[in-house]
């Protein structure tokens, strides 16, 4: 056997098969790099979508709230109505119905504040109701001096009916 006859390319061989392999796992990295990039990307599309979606659930809801108390509003604050627009405006842009109405309608000078009204003084200065006996008897302490020398009389009659009926 001479050196002729022996394959001595076999280190040409084994680095060939490395630099295909090399080749191979390059490409394997570059693609998995490319789909964790369009992976990445869809879910910040998907991200942005929803928040989109969620932004105008949140419109929707303030816009059918404002419905909803508006119209309560109308019959409160006369006038209203007309600058339903610009009221829904502001409140669209984070402000209560009820300021935004009283904001818009004082910008507007249409806005009267409401008299409050204060309740009645009672004749009696207290919560509970006055009544009128029908039989007129008052009891004692509210009786005058009169009052109880006639009322004393008045019973002392009755009694000496009930026991001497002859009389």
């Amino acid at each position: 056997m001479n050196e002729n006859d022996l394959d001595l390319d076999l280190d040409l061989e084994g680095q060939e098969n490395n630099d295909r392999e090399n080749d191979r796992a390059k490409k394997r990295l570059t693609n998995l790099s490319e789909k964790v990039k369009v992976t990445s990307e869809e879910r910040d599309k998907v991200l942005k979508e929803k928040e989109a979606l969620e932004a105008e659930k949140a419109a929707l809801v303030k816009e059918t709230e404002f419905f909803k108390n508006f119209n309560t509003l109308t019959n409160k604050y006369p006038g209203s109505a007309e600058y339903q627009d610009k009221i829904k405006e502001k409140v669209m842009s984070g402000y209560d119905v009820e300021d935004a109405t009283i904001s818009i309608l004082a910008k507007e000078g249409k806005w009267q504040p409401q008299a409050q009204v204060t309740p009645k003084d009672s004749p009696a200065g207290g919560s509970a109701t006055n009544t009128i006996k029908a039989e007129g008897d008052k009891p004692l302490a509210e009786m005058s001096q009169e009052e109880k020398r006639t009322a004393l009389s008045d019973r002392e009659a009755e009694l000496l009916q009930i026991f001497n009926p002859n009389r």
